[in-house]
């Protein structure tokens, strides 16, 4: 399973990656085309917003799997163990609640807008939402990974704690 998380996690950086610096490049030459050549790339501005929405919802899964959304942990962090994870399961329900929201909003929005295609690209305008349903998918299946990791099989450091350097804080062996 492992092995696999570093797969998928390789291939979404990746993708992230590819899709930033296709928007830089397609953005810059229009800018070239524009100001040196006196012509633009009508195309490029709707095709650098898509990747833009596609890198910003990405990332927020990155985010989430890397425990790197902000979060002021000190009053939890202070607490026992037990209400830990008490309080981690609480919030992490209300947020897969509110990705279940936004996930059906989202397929509202894809099927009103189907069959509507973007002026300049022709790609279909549904794909802009497309992200978000993707990221709420993902997000809340890390959260549900990170919530039963954490709070039933006690594998997991709290949820706040990155790495092992903080591990070591957190429970007092830092030397």
């Amino acid at each position: 399973m492992s092995k696999l998380v570093k797969i998928i996690s390789k291939v979404l950086d990746g993708t992230i990656v590819f899709a930033l610096a296709i928007m830089v490049i397609i953005v810059f030459l229009n800018v070239f085309f524009r100001y040196v050549l006196d012509s633009g790339l009508t195309w490029s501005e709707e095709l650098a917003r898509y990747l833009f929405v596609w890198v910003i919802f990405l990332g927020a899964i990155v985010a989430l799997k890397d425990k790197s959304h902000l979060g002021i942990d000190l009053l939890v962090g202070a607490l026992p163990k037990f209400l830990q994870k008490v309080f981690f399961l609480v919030s992490n329900i209300v947020i897969i609640v509110a990705l279940l929201l936004f996930a059906d909003g989202i397929v509202k929005m894809i099927a009103l807008d189907k069959g509507i295609l973007a002026p300049a690209t022709g790609v279909p305008i549904n794909m802009l939402p497309l992200a978000g349903l993707v990221a709420a998918v993902c997000m809340i299946i890390i959260s549900v990974l990170q919530t039963t990791r954490f709070v039933f099989l006690d594998k997991d450091a709290p949820p706040w704690v990155k790495d092992k350097e903080d591990a070591e804080i957190e429970k007092g062996d830092y030397k």
